[in-house]
């Protein structure tokens, strides 16, 4: 498969790199999930055959052949929903598994974190919240399904239009929403696209838990949203583990994040909560729009 794709358009070493280490890391959090989660045992589809199609495609994001090996991963994943062995929840998952295995590739490949926060980050984080409020609404309002019909389309647009940017291919609104919300290192629509991508990983794992899905979405929205007003306004006392965030941010994102109580009132919500908090606060270089949501899903579909 490298070798056609350097014959069809050339690619570089560390591209090659990001595209085997993605498909490796996709491979294994797939069977990890339908191991630990015993999703063929609760009458699922196992997540790999969907993620293995996107496993190929996101790490060659800006490259050639893109647009045909992601026109190829959209006809699969229609293909076997219209064939009723997946359901639309099961392609959102396997789509999330895929951006989440290739997330880690790009920070094991880069090897740091490239992406530099904004010296005011207010409006970028009032978007993330709103937007991700909006989210539990529409689960609340509309359920699980009809809400993932949504998210699956935002992603579809979101992937194909950083696509585009990073083709240099000008698209209306972009040059101004990365002046007013992106971060320098950053793609563009990167944060967004990880933030679809992880409200899809919640709302499919916890599909039959939609309070769980809007408690993990609410922790994605108030308590990131808040740890940066927090941090940013009264962060004064640094973590010893990491100079980059303080005490006061913590604070703020648990404060936040403890809104998940008036849904999930058990005692299940408080540990989930603070270890949320703990991994909020770790130097990661894997986008945290896309690890905080998968991670906290995986806490409440085992503790409550």
């Amino acid at each position: 498969m490298i070798n056609a794709l350097r014959t069809i358009c050339p690619i570089s070493n560390k591209r090659i790199m990001l595209l085997l280490i993605s498909i490796i890391m996709v491979a294994i959090l797939a069977a990890f999930l339908s191991i630990v989660t015993g999703i063929e045992q609760a009458g699922r589809s196992a997540p790999l055959p969907l993620s293995g199609a996107f496993s190929i495609a996101f790490p060659l994001l800006g490259h050639g052949v893109f647009l045909l090996l992601y026109s190829v991963g959209l006809l699969v994943g229609w293909h076997q929903v219209a064939g009723g062995a997946y359901g639309w929840l099961d392609l959102g998952e396997g789509i999330a598994i895929a951006g989440l295995g290739y997330a880690i590739a790009e920070a094991i490949v880069f090897n740091r974190k490239r992406a530099i926060d904004r010296k005011d980050e207010s409006a970028r984080k009032t978007l993330h919240i709103v937007s991700n409020l909006t989210a539990c609404l529409m689960i609340w309002a509309l359920g699980i399904e009809t809400t993932s019909y949504i998210v699956l389309l935002v992603a579809f647009i979101g992937i194909l239009a950083m696509h585009l940017a990073l083709t240099g291919t000008k698209i209306p609104g972009m040059e101004e929403w990365i002046k007013n919300v992106g971060r320098m290192g950053e793609n563009p629509g990167e944060g967004a696209l990880y933030n679809a991508l992880g409200v899809l990983f919640a709302i499919s794992l916890l599909r039959d838990y939609p309070l769980a899905a809007i408690s993990v979405i609410l922790i994605l929205a108030l308590g990131d949203g808040l740890a940066t007003f927090a941090g940013a306004r009264y962060g004064r006392h640094k973590l010893p583990w990491n100079r980059n965030k303080s005490w006061e941010g913590i604070a703020g994102f648990s404060l936040g994040a403890s809104c998940a109580w008036f849904l999930m009132p058990v005692p299940g919500t408080v540990l989930i909560v603070i270890l949320a908090a703990i991994i909020e606060s770790l130097p990661m270089r894997v986008n945290d729009n896309i690890v905080l949501p998968a991670a906290v899903s995986l806490m409440y579909y085992f503790f409550v």
